[in-house]
């Protein structure tokens, strides 16, 4: 199976992104420490992030037949 995105890539940053927000939401008092959004939103971010790269609804097009563009 041929991916389109970058999978590792994007589990990082997805990781990275549910962090944060957590720690956002946190620091901001929107949540409290003991809530489990402040362990949920990494994981969900980490999947979030591997199905978008397997997806990959954006980048370039697959190339079609014909004659390169001059």
């Amino acid at each position: 199976m041929k991916y389109r995105g970058r999978p590792i890539l994007a589990a990082v940053s997805g990781f990275f992104t549910g962090l944060f927000v957590a720690l956002d939401l946190l620091f901001f008092g929107a949540i409290h420490l003991d809530n489990i959004a402040v362990t949920v939103l990494p994981i969900v971010g980490l999947v979030a992030g591997i199905v978008l790269a397997i997806w990959a609804p954006l980048g370039r097009s697959r190339a079609r037949g014909g004659s390169p563009a001059r």
